[in-house]
């Protein structure tokens, strides 16, 4: 018994990163803030048919809705709130606030015409991660705090379990549509296929007499009988079988691959989409988010003992490729847009830098400009956005940009470094700064 608690405390109280919980937190709130921009035209429209109001849920006590004007403004509050979730301003109210409001709207538009069984994850997410600390790193509050002395947090199970519940609520969303399945009247006739070819051909049907097309894969499939087996079995494992996604991250992982691929298929098959879904935001957090930024080893490099010439100046120092046309222009662009005449620049080329990274084995595979801050030395993407942060606006705003993964921003810098010859030439030696700038230039 003591095994198994122990199980379930590591799996439920998992130690992470604040970034994971953030990362939620600004993909949630994108696709929201998305959503209610794309669709308030519509929804305010809709809203205003009186005799199709049909309340649900938490507002089932409602007997008349809300005159059109109080929706507008109501509308507009949430979308307010919506971007302080977002960039998480005063989180400790905003969180809160938002997931109440987003609770409440979507029970309201769900008050009219159809339910969005669709978007139910999604308001679940929205509301767990607004009554948690989603808003400790990556966020205007945390930037706040930086600024007045405070460190980042580190690694903490209060990040974890947030992350498993919002698991469990997705793989709720699968299993109640599973067991709806077997209720309903065609029961264990969508695990033959047969409901499912049915379901297609109705929609296919409905789209021609509509003047539309059915789904690019509809003509194919429809006749082949054994295919909507497989996809019926398939779906009944998904869903009915969602609960294992919670017993093992690889099982989790592998679940959300297999749930993602199949709404795709739904698109192709039937052209319905599930956008949440269907961008693989609602399955986030299955995977190991921290995984897509490197260890901090794999960020930085730590200075050695070959460092100490930098190590004397408490000033961050810019390394650069000095024959590289792209490389002076970027110095130069510094230069004029810093705030502070703090940066220490010095050239790749040069006896000094050579001399500092020989051990570390960056000249081998140095990119076309390194930083060195405070003791640590970044490289590629993470070294131009981390230069940004001392630029004036709006140019440090770039820094935001820190949010995506490496593993997305390094490829494309890794294209313009290596054709930064070919596409913007190179001179035969370092360019020589100007005088009065000759002083910031480690290697002169």
């Amino acid at each position: 018994m003591k095994r198994f608690l122990e199980k379930i405390r590591k799996l439920w109280f998992m130690k992470v990163r604040p970034q994971q919980l953030a990362l939620l937190r600004i993909s949630t709130g994108i696709f929201s803030l998305w959503y209610f921009l794309s669709r308030f035209e519509m929804i305010q429209k809709m809203t205003k048919n009186i005799e199709a109001f049909d309340p649900v849920g938490i507002l089932s006590w409602m007997s008349t809705p809300l005159s059109s004007e109080v929706f507008w403004w109501l509308s507009i509050v949430v979308i307010l709130l919506n971007i302080g979730y977002l960039i998480g301003w005063k989180f400790k109210f905003t969180g809160p606030a938002f997931a109440i409001a987003v609770l409440v709207f979507f029970t309201y538009r769900n008050s009219w015409s159809m339910m969005y069984h669709n978007r139910n994850a999604l308001v679940l997410h929205i509301v767990i991660l607004g009554l948690v600390a989603s808003a400790d790193t990556w966020s205007w509050d945390a930037f706040k705090r930086i600024k007045k002395g405070y460190k980042t947090p580190k690694t903490h199970w209060q990040y974890g379990w947030p992350i498993q519940l919002i698991c469990a609520a997705t793989v709720g969303t699968y299993l109640l549509a599973g067991i709806a399945k077997i209720a309903g009247d065609l029961a264990w006739e969508w695990a033959d296929g047969t409901a499912m070819r049915s379901q297609v051909a109705v929609d296919a049907i409905r789209k021609e007499m509509l003047g539309s097309e059915a789904a690019p894969l509809f003509n194919f499939l429809f006749e082949h009988t054994w295919l909507f087996l497989g996809m019926g079995i398939l779906t009944f494992v998904l869903e009915l079988g969602a609960p294992l996604a919670l017993v093992k991250r690889k099982w989790g992982m592998i679940w959300a691959t297999l749930t993602w691929m199949m709404h795709w298929g739904v698109f192709f098959i039937m052209g319905i989409s599930f956008r949440y879904q269907m961008t693989g935001l609602i399955f986030l957090p299955f995977f190991n988010l921290e995984k897509l930024w490197d260890s901090s080893k794999k960020h930085m490099i730590e200075g050695t003992n070959n460092q100490s010439v930098f190590d004397n100046s408490s000033k961050p120092v810019v390394l650069f490729d000095g024959i590289c046309n792209l490389c002076n222009g970027w110095i130069q662009f510094i230069l004029k847009r810093e705030q502070n005449q703090l940066f220490q620049f010095a050239s790749l080329q040069s006896e000094t830098v050579e001399h500092l990274l020989r051990n570390n084995n960056l000249l081998q595979n140095s990119s076309s400009i390194l930083l060195i801050e405070n003791g640590m030395i970044y490289k590629k993407s993470e070294a131009v956005l981390r230069i940004c942060k001392y630029l004036r606006t709006p140019w440090r705003v770039l820094t935001v940009l820190l949010i995506i993964p490496r593993s997305f921003r390094d490829p494309i810098y890794d294209i313009v470094a290596k054709n930064r010859y070919k596409w913007f030439g190179k001179q035969q030696h370092c360019k020589l700064p100007q005088p009065d700038q000759r002083f910031r230039f480690l290697d002169l």
